[in-house]
């Protein structure tokens, strides 16, 4: 299980793929079933929807 925080490079993030089990630091969890990455002037938002319910987001 791969844990994302803001502390995560951005190439690490990009290496995330459908299936993989990712986890945040507020203790959300789960499989990965699609993937969305926004760039937004300075920031990159990746978020992560998980299997089931909720969403990850790291912002970079």
């Amino acid at each position: 299980m791969k844990k994302l925080t803001k502390k995560t490079s951005t190439q690490e993030l990009e290496e995330v793929k459908k299936g993989d089990k990712i986890a945040d630091d507020t203790g959300k969890k789960g499989e990965v079933s699609a993937i969305e990455v926004l760039q937004k002037r300075e920031e990159k938002q990746f978020y992560y929807k998980l299997k089931g319910d909720g969403t990850i987001l790291v912002i970079k």
